[in-house]
């Protein structure tokens, strides 16, 4: 909502400042023909800058409804779907708790799928949607993504549980597991 009420306020700033302009240069224009060529270019500029901000606004706005439409997905959807909309998924959930998410490239990640960011905090975020439990080794791939991507967390999201031994893992090395009711739970809330 903010974004929305500061781009209206810059659009705002930048009408009155074309209509001061336009006022300014016809009266000096009426001394000097010349200037007409400069109301002409100015007023092309602030034409420019203010469909480039409606631009990124509705741009800005389609990226929120999908995230919101991402978050409503239910935990059967969530099943369905492949690991790349699994990973865009957490991270419209994890944008949705005011994270700031990167998605890393397909190959060559070490084992990091997302960074997520909030507060000057890095953490590192591997997303595995399995139809069985999730073990130790994607802590172990997370763990050590982190340091290559300079993450100071980790995480790992999945859309089912995880083995004793990928909880005792998770726990020596401070990784934070996500399991499939907790990601429910996080689905729902907003910041």
């Amino acid at each position: 909502m903010r974004e929305e009420a500061a781009a209206a306020r810059t659009a705002a700033q930048w009408l009155g400042l074309w209509i001061l302009t336009t006022v300014l240069l016809t009266f000096i224009g009426l001394l000097n023909k010349a200037v007409w060529a400069l109301a002409v270019l100015s007023a092309t500029a602030v034409l420019v800058c203010a469909w480039r901000a409606l631009l990124a606004w509705l741009d800005h706005r389609r990226a929120a409804r999908q995230d919101a439409l991402y978050r409503a997905t239910g935990l059967v959807a969530v099943d369905a779907m492949t690991g790349v909309e699994f990973e865009r998924y957490v991270a419209a959930v994890l944008r949705g708790l005011g994270f700031d998410v990167e998605i890393t490239r397909a190959t060559g990640d070490f084992g990091v799928d997302l960074i997520a960011t909030r507060d000057g905090v890095r953490t590192a975020v591997q997303c595995k949607r399995q139809n069985r439990v999730v073990n130790g080794a994607a802590v172990q791939q997370v763990v050590a993504g982190a340091a290559v991507h300079e993450c100071e967390a980790t995480m790992v999201v999945s859309n089912h549980r995880y083995t004793r031994a990928a909880e005792q893992l998770a726990d020596v090395h401070g990784c934070v597991l996500v399991d499939r009711t907790r990601l429910a739970r996080l689905s729902r809330s907003r910041l």
